[in-house]
């Protein structure tokens, strides 16, 4: 195995790709949390170490209590890949409980609900990286849905596209039981999960026969019918354009099944860019001024594709910042909240 990310490492820095997998917003965030097969349930408020003087001192949402219902299952993929947690804040106008079947359920009013994906070049990585993240978005008030995914080589394209569509299933399937508006869902992922959500974000709307380029899902799966709307899309640091691979370029392989000149349909069908069209989700991309590894260049022309067509679409660059450490940026920080909070809660 470590044979084989090294050679990955290699060929994805020569094309300039290697996608982050590291804690975001937490201090203590490079320990994963065991895994357990049923749910298990936490609370937070995330306190604000003495002597801090972050804007989470002045931001009276961080002192919201926020319930974690871990390891929640939406495949039978084997280990963590069908995972994902749960996230729910507390309030005087909602209730939380669980039900004799351990099934979560809220009373009150729905709420907006943010999907968030998990970096790591498709291959490594898991979703206790972006926990942190989860609580603070919880905190302004949105249910927060944070995946797992299967993950290459031994699950290659579209697999993780589908399991993305498969858990925004499950925000569809328990809108009535955790109180989700269905039609404020919104997406967030760094890197590789930045990525996948721009790659569904543009998918939306297209032709069938488009978006079955990207699944494995057949034609006639009822499945199809029961997706929702994505209200929202917010992308850090995301390959946006396979199509710029030299034809025998096997960086990809890995991913994508071969190279361009083997599998040229993937190539464009794993593309956000190539898919952009009016209709497409207002989109917030957030990408670092010295990024050596995903170039700014693919959220540039990404930007201008969907500005093009008539998207809504804001490109914030981070100075002097390279790939992963614009995730941690206070500025990434800000644009997630002032995006989520602009596009959903105030809707």
């Amino acid at each position: 195995m470590r044979k084989f990310l090294l050679a990955q490492v290699g060929g994805l820095v020569a094309w300039g790709l290697v996608l982050a997998s590291t804690p975001a917003w937490s201090a203590d965030g490079g320990n994963a949390d065991p895994v357990a097969e049923a749910a298990t349930e936490k609370n937070t408020t995330d306190p604000v170490p003495a002597g801090q003087t972050s804007d989470a001192v002045e931001d009276p949402s961080q002192s919201v209590e926020v319930r974690q219902f871990l390891d929640l299952r939406y495949s039978e993929s084997d280990g963590t890949a069908g995972l994902f947690d749960l996230h729910i804040p507390v309030s005087d106008l909602h209730t939380i409980t669980t039900n004799d079947a351990g099934e979560v359920i809220v009373e009150g009013e729905p709420r907006p609900a943010v999907l968030m994906i998990h970096g790591g070049g498709w291959a490594i990585g898991d979703k206790w990286t972006l926990r942190a993240y989860c609580d603070r978005l919880a905190q302004l008030g949105f249910i927060v849905v944070n995946m797992n995914y299967r993950l290459a080589p031994q699950h290659q394209f579209p697999r993780q596209v589908d399991d993305v569509r498969q858990v925004l299933l499950q925000l569809v399937e328990h809108a009535d039981d955790w109180k989700i508006d269905l039609s404020r869902v919104g997406m967030f992922g760094y890197s590789a999960g930045g990525h996948l959500s721009a790659l569904i974000g543009v998918l939306g709307n297209e032709e069938r026969s488009t978006q079955m380029l990207a699944s494995e899902w057949p034609r006639d799966d009822p499945r199809w019918e029961l997706l929702p709307p994505i209200a929202a899309v917010c992308a850090g640091g995301p390959p946006c354009d396979f199509r710029i691979v030299p034809d025998d370029n096997a960086g990809l392989s890995y991913f994508l099944g071969g190279t361009p000149r083997e599998v040229p349909n993937n190539y464009v069908a794993a593309s956000p860019t190539a898919h952009v069209s009016p209709g497409d989700p207002p989109t917030q991309l957030i990408h670092g001024e010295k990024d050596l590894l995903v170039p700014i260049e693919n959220s540039e022309k990404f930007a201008a594709a969907l500005m093009e067509a008539g998207v809504a679409v804001s490109l914030t660059v981070v100075e002097n910042q390279g790939h992963m450490m614009t995730l941690f940026h206070p500025k990434t920080k800000q644009h997630i909240k002032d995006f989520f909070t602009k596009q959903l809660l105030q809707r």
